[in-house]
């Protein structure tokens, strides 16, 4: 638990603060494409991502799906905070990337919390901040990109995560997050390898050249 508790203190400098997280949470290991929140249910407690990474997704009435945003170590979820905090049922759905540890906050803690300590109240305005700015972005690259200039910036941005070349993922699960059908991601992914960018295997890409 020491370094959860080193962790928590680089966010929150207040040890005071980070002795109530530790002794009014709990500390979770959730394994790979778990959900952790569901979409249309009340949000009883929010992730606080310490090792791994949660992806934050909207579904419609035809179980068509979108990627909204990723939770990273370090951050949590500001759909979930909101709905939590407004008691209302949430808008999205979160399922963990690869096994994640997270600190489990009760939504009340947050509520107190929130109260209390301006440092907690800053992490949260930080994090809507932010949040926002990501989804903006989002509305942004839906109204006026191109579905092959957005994926390639998806590519880029898990690469970047992923700190290397090779990314494992299918293009279904490519689909689901930028919200378009399977057989348009392949042809793209096609076009790409044909153009000598990337190479396609079973559920991974390989990065070859800048894209």
């Amino acid at each position: 638990m020491d370094t959860i508790y080193r962790f928590l203190r680089k966010i929150f400098y207040d040890k005071s603060l980070v002795d109530e997280l530790m002794d009014r949470s709990q500390f979770i290991t959730v394994p790979a494409h778990t959900k952790v929140l569901e979409e249309d249910k009340y949000i009883k407690v929010v992730p606080l991502v310490f090792e791994g990474r949660i992806r934050v997704m909207r579904q419609d009435e035809s179980g068509k799906e979108i990627l909204l945003y990723y939770i990273n170590p370090g951050e949590s979820c500001a759909l979930s905070i909101a709905a939590g905090l407004n008691r209302t049922k949430s808008v999205a759905y979160a399922e963990t990337e690869m096994e994640t540890k997270m600190l489990a906050i009760p939504v009340d803690i947050i509520k107190d919390l929130h109260y209390r300590y301006p440092q907690f109240n800053d992490f949260l305005l930080l994090l809507f901040h932010n949040r926002f700015n990501e989804l903006i972005l989002f509305i942004d690259s839906i109204a006026f990109k191109t579905m092959d200039f957005r994926l390639i910036q998806h590519l880029k941005q898990k690469q970047k995560k992923a700190g290397e070349n090779t990314i494992h993922t299918t293009h279904q699960h490519l689909a689901d997050e930028l919200g378009t059908a399977r057989e348009v991601i392949s042809r793209l992914l096609k076009q790409l390898e044909r153009d000598g960018k990337i190479i396609n295997y079973r559920s991974k890409i390989e990065i070859l050249a800048p894209m």
